[in-house]
């Protein structure tokens, strides 16, 4: 069974603020970032494959094979 692995990220004018594979996490940090100092937040997504043992697919070099950031 092949399986997927997702990764957010929040950004605030093009810098990260924030990272996390859990997205109720990502969108708890969000609200409140957005509380704590109201801006323009975006939250991003990126994907790899994952193997039945967990391995992440992997690249020429060996890096993991993430999708673009969404």
């Amino acid at each position: 069974m092949i399986d997927y692995r997702t990764e957010y990220r929040i950004n605030k004018k093009g810098a990260e603020c924030f990272r996390s594979a859990d997205y109720d996490e990502a969108r708890r940090k969000l609200d409140e970032l957005n509380a704590r100092r109201p801006g323009v937040y975006t939250m991003q997504s990126r994907t790899v494959r994952v193997n039945r043992f967990g391995v992440k697919d992997q690249d020429w070099l060996g890096r993991p094979a993430w999708s673009p950031w969404r």
